[in-house]
């Protein structure tokens, strides 16, 4: 398989999981600061931002 392929196909899903993340710390009721804060973690380090706001971001109901 074209190593090229795996790099995007990677690259993609990163973006994906970033996107989520990005869009459930908008829908939160954090403060803006809060939301700020955690988005600017999840575009800076998409990877480690997600899994922290799965991780220590708000729970849901």
């Amino acid at each position: 398989m074209n190593t090229n392929f795996i790099v995007v196909m990677g690259g993609l899903a990163l973006l994906l999981l970033a996107l989520s993340a990005i869009s459930s710390i908008a829908q939160s009721t954090e403060s803006r600061s809060h939301k700020t804060g955690w988005i600017a973690l999840v575009a800076l380090v998409p990877l480690a931002g997600w899994a922290l706001w799965w991780r220590k971001g708000p729970r849901r109901p």
